[in-house]
């Protein structure tokens, strides 16, 4: 734990050891899963504006201290969570939502992609929307933390409930593809330099979280997307995705930096990606095959991103097939 580099990986990290705490009882996970997320806090409540440094953007004069999603999204779910399951800790649990309630928000339905931590002001107009992948990540902590938060401050959760669902049903549900697919800009737009498929798992590993980690989100028109984005992963990605050697997605479905095919050994995350997308869209056989491959590949003690790319996917899985969790004994009762 002490070794972990940078939030996503402590966040990632987090999250799949109080899920795997949940689906085995071992209190070690339990004990792991809260000191990351107590460290995630202490790390935050050290900045002004409770944002983490993630990287330099920009350059020259115009260079500012980058903070934001989908970093931002994941570890503050993942410390939410986590202390919402541990009970006694409605203070830290107000503060997380109170920082994602206050980083800069379009009434359009989307988030800025970047702030400058030091100001807390966006790096673009929020006149323009950003990533798909990163509102996805920004609604789902807000959709989280807005119901952990209810009864702590009725107010602060209903805004940040407001936030998710106009984000999710004005602007990332409208936003999908007739195939299923999602681009990486709301209005249909990819740049060429990135890879979009992974973008699109992003976003739906994404949706995968706020839908799991919470009581909501489970509406005929919330499960057609997902039901949808499952359907084209199994159909367009998993083909061309070790173990497979099948055809590449359609010309519109791809860029000049999407790879014609995922080689697992080379990028072992799109593996894991994938794999969570077919477990939760019920596509087990496939996902067997997939997920085979990839376990080759477990990056098993790094402590960066590829570690965090592997267990978060592979404890979600668990979880999604698993049929009842351990429950976390409330602290006062312990006490």
């Amino acid at each position: 734990m002490a070794a972990l580099k940078g939030k996503s990986a402590d966040g990632a990290t987090a999250m799949a050891y109080y899920q795997m705490f949940e689906l085995t009882g071992n209190p070690k996970y339990r004990a792991a899963a809260v000191a990351l997320a107590d460290r995630i806090v202490k790390d935050m409540k050290a900045t002004k504006h409770g944002v983490l440094y993630i990287k330099e953007k920009g350059g020259g004069a115009e260079a500012i201290s980058g903070g934001g999603p989908p970093a931002l999204g994941w570890y503050t779910a993942s410390a939410a969570y986590i202390f919402h399951k541990e009970g006694g800790r409605d203070e830290d649990i107000r503060y997380i939502a109170t920082v994602i309630d206050r980083f800069p928000w379009n009434e359009s339905g989307w988030w800025a992609n970047t702030i400058d931590i030091k100001t807390g002001e966006p790096k673009e107009p929020l006149t323009k929307a950003g990533a798909i992948n990163k509102s996805a990540a920004m609604a789902m902590c807000a959709g989280m933390a807005g119901r952990y938060v209810k009864k702590i401050d009725p107010e602060l959760s209903a805004r940040l409930t407001a936030k998710a669902e106009k984000c999710v049903y004005k602007q990332i549900l409208p936003a999908q593809e007739a195939d299923g697919f999602w681009h990486y800009g709301f209005k249909g737009t990819d740049p060429k330099n990135k890879d979009v498929l992974g973008y699109f798992m992003v976003t739906s590993e994404a949706l995968i979280h706020l839908q799991h980690f919470t009581e909501s989100y489970r509406d005929p028109a919330f499960q057609k997307a997902m039901d949808k984005a499952f359907e084209f992963a199994a159909k367009h990605i998993a083909p061309m995705t070790d173990p497979n050697q099948g055809p590449v997605p359609p010309g519109n479905r791809a860029t000049a930096g999407t790879p014609t095919h995922y080689k697992l050994a080379e990028e072992p995350k799109r593996g894991f990606q994938l794999g969570a997308l077919l477990f939760a869209g019920k596509n087990s056989a496939e996902g067997v095959k997939i997920m085979d491959t990839a376990l080759k590949h477990f990056a098993i003690g790094n402590a960066g991103t590829d570690g965090a790319h592997a267990v978060q996917p592979s404890a979600m899985i668990l979880a999604l097939i698993s049929p009842k969790v351990v429950e976390a004994t409330p602290k006062k009762e312990r006490e």
